[in-house]
């Protein structure tokens, strides 16, 4: 017997098609795809580097009926392994084929790159695919207005908090009548109002904005931050193993949490890099100076001017604390 089909309501219908269509609605995704660069090397270069190579290994190489140093091309790249001098050859020339193709091809990568190779084959060019996580695009919007948003929140925050901590006061001053009262907490303290404002802001521009975060660029960060974490428990003498255990989690959920904070904190540095663009914020040589003048080791002073990992580190320090006050006075 066939089955019958009841009608469809026109209330019914345009509910269903509303519904359909937000299911369609693509979500944003969070992590970008990587961006990469091809490098091939011309076997006429490939070659006399190749051969170095070999008769390098050749000095250490033994060979029943040879003397050492004295073995055959062919014997020694048989003994040592195609991979394994292939693999040399690479490291002497790919540093520099690298640099030069990212420049040819415009590209601005901000990660050590993951070499894919595509044809390794003796006699022949050689091609691989270099792959980077490059800067993300942020789609700024009306940045001023979201942080109004998170200040608003933050001060109905403050308000609750300061209730629950006067009513917390009270109670334990009719607990205990025996001492004074008169100079506890009867409120938050400045420090943390604008530690409250600022998490409340950095969430409203991270929900926002979302800026998508290379893949690679997330996963080598997120395995720093565990290398920090490790190193950090060694401190303490605790293993990786008993921490996982005494928090009841896998490695991957570890592996997720830090993922999860990664994320959010890139995007978050580089909305704030995007702000203090648009802002046209700089830090001057007096910044710079001013800062180091703070340093009251002489000697340290001097090594750190020289040092300009550190200054650069400064420089941003500088950029991100003059943003910071900016969205606090909005």
């Amino acid at each position: 017997m066939p089955k019958t089909t009841k009608p469809v309501d026109k209330k019914d219908e345009k509910t269903a098609v509303k519904k359909e269509a937000k299911k369609e609605t693509p979500k944003k995704s969070l992590i970008a795809p990587n961006d990469f660069v091809t490098i091939t090397l011309k076997w006429t270069i490939l070659e006399p580097v190749y051969k170095k190579t070999v008769n390098r290994f050749a000095k250490d190489v033994k060979a029943e009926g040879f003397r050492k140093g004295k073995v055959p091309f062919a014997i020694v790249e048989q003994k040592v392994g195609l991979d394994k001098i292939i693999d040399q050859v690479l490291r002497e020339l790919i540093p520099q084929a690298y640099e030069e193709q990212v420049k040819k091809d415009n590209k601005k990568p901000i990660t050590t790159p993951e070499f894919n190779p595509i044809s390794l084959e003796k006699g022949k060019d050689w091609v691989l695919e270099a792959h980077f996580s490059g800067i993300p695009e942020v789609k700024l919007g009306d940045y001023k207005k979201v942080t109004k948003k998170g200040k608003a929140e933050a001060a109905k925050f403050i308000e609750e908090r300061n209730k629950q901590i006067k009513k917390e006061a009270a109670e334990c001053k009719k607990e205990d009548k025996d001492h004074d009262h008169e100079h506890s907490h009867q409120e938050l303290s400045e420090d943390e109002k604008k530690e409250i404002n600022l998490q409340h802001i950095f969430k409203e521009l991270v929900a926002e904005f979302s800026p998508a975060i290379g893949e690679l660029l997330l996963r080598q960060e997120t395995q720093n931050e565990y290398e920090r974490l490790v190193k950090q428990l060694k401190q303490y003498k605790i293993s990786i193993e008993d921490y996982l255990a005494k928090r009841q989690i896998s490695i991957d959920q570890l592996s997720q949490e830090l993922a999860g904070s990664v994320l959010s904190r890139l995007q978050l540095d580089f909305i704030m890099a995007e702000i203090s663009k648009v802002e046209k914020f700089t830090a001057t040589d007096e910044d710079i100076k001013a800062e180091l003048n703070k340093i009251t080791d002489k000697k340290m002073r001097q090594e750190l001017e020289k040092n300009q990992d550190y200054l650069n580190q400064l420089k941003a320090n500088l950029l991100q604390r003059k943003t910071l006050d900016l969205l606090l006075t909005l």
